[in-house]
């Protein structure tokens, strides 16, 4: 029997709508016997996680009277570890006011015993690179879409100390991955991908084979400039000139709602486009349900759980080639991978779609269904998590 572990997990705060994957990761470890402790920015507790060993709210740095409080505290119940955390700090040459902001920020975790430390994205590792070996853990972080592929842009070198003290990799992509050696990973660090997994028996459809009319398009996701909507609505636009009539509807929520509907108005699309706002599962699962074809668009994208329940669906899915959709859907086996920033080859797909014969077409979604079966279950993941950290 493996030996149970405590896991400490630092995220920026409980795991949001999208995040379905911490949901699932942090819960089978739970069922296995693991004792998982969160440690978080914000200081909102509601979760729909149970059994989780503990919940420490990072210090707010910005109530500067806490500040000689915390320092006494840790001066005073852990010593020994703050003064191996100031030595990495200073072997790693951060300056000393720099080093009393890090110990502020991580005082609620350097007193914690714990066997391993795992950022949940990279960019939580930033200002926490030492804190693992202060407290005599292992540490491991996971990459995904945003922190890999768009933060180090802005920040380069951004991940050079972070890299020197990892342990162990996780990564949802083979490209992520690559990425991430390219920004300066050392390739001999012990790594291993796991990608998301959905609830297979939740999301599962007998799909009418027959298009319907209008044809029904349905994109989930954030509505963020990273997901690509005004490319679907520029390729819905040419269907539109070529007198193809469908009705487009976009489910999710983000603070790009203003520029996709401008972009509706634009390309008069306002009598064929439905946007639907956030939705629960059970409602997302219906407009799966209605819809014929699912468009990913996007620009840059980790892997994306909703392509995912799309193809356990047994809809027909054209993604973007951004980051691990390429690895989601296979191309022309269970969709249709497309050039990023393409319109016209969203569009000249979905009529590609439409005069394919229904023996075809269903021969792709029979092998959507085997696909993510086979691939990407919560039980395989549960049992390549529960072995992650041995």
């Amino acid at each position: 029997m493996l030996q149970r572990l405590n896991i400490g997990f630092i995220l920026p705060s409980f795991p949001t709508y999208s995040e379905t994957f911490f949901h699932s990761k942090i819960t089978g470890l739970i069922n296995n016997g693991h004792k998982v402790s969160l440690f978080i920015n914000s200081d909102n507790t509601s979760t729909s996680i149970t059994d989780l060993t503990a919940i420490y709210i990072q210090a707010d740095i910005g109530k500067k009277y806490l500040m000689p409080f915390i320092l006494l505290k840790i001066c005073l119940l852990n010593p020994l570890r703050l003064a191996k955390f100031i030595k990495l700090e200073s072997d790693s040459n951060v300056k000393y006011l720099t080093i009393i902001k890090h110990i502020i920020i991580n005082s609620h975790i350097l007193s914690k015993r714990l066997d391993w430390l795992h950022f949940g994205f990279a960019t939580m590792g930033i200002q926490r690179e030492n804190v693992a070996k202060a407290i005599g853990a292992k540490s491991t972080v996971s990459f995904r879409g945003f922190d890999i592929g768009l933060y180090p842009y802005q920040h380069p070198n951004c991940y050079n100390l972070l890299f020197k003290r990892i342990d162990k990799v996780h990564t949802i992509s083979d490209d992520l991955y690559q990425r991430a050696i390219e920004l300066g990973l050392d390739p001999n660090i012990p790594s291993e991908k796991i990608q998301p997994a959905i609830n297979t028996e939740f999301f599962n459809s007998n799909l009418n084979e027959n298009f319907h009319n209008p044809l029904r398009i349905l994109t989930v996701g954030r509505l963020a400039w990273k997901k690509g909507y005004e490319y679907a609505l520029g390729a819905l636009s040419l269907l539109k000139d070529k007198q193809i009539n469908f009705e487009y509807h976009i489910v999710g929520a983000g603070n790009y709602k203003e520029a996709i509907v401008y972009a509706i108005h634009q390309l008069k699309l306002t009598d064929n486009v439905k946007l639907k706002g956030q939705l629960s599962h059970e409602e997302v699962k219906q407009e799966m349900e209605w819809a014929d074809i699912y468009v990913q668009p996007s620009i840059q994208e980790g892997f994306c759980n909703a392509v995912l329940e799309a193809q356990a669906m047994r809809l027909l899915c054209i993604v973007s080639d951004a980051e691990g959709l390429s690895e989601n859907v296979i191309h022309e086996k269970t969709g249709w991978v497309i050039k990023k920033r393409d319109s016209t080859a969203i569009a000249n797909t979905i009529i590609i779609i439409l005069n394919d014969n229904v023996e075809s077409l269903n021969k792709i979604r029979n092998n959507c269904v085997n696909h993510i079966e086979s691939n990407f279950n919560l039980r395989s993941q549960n049992k390549r998590w529960n072995s992650f950290y041995y």
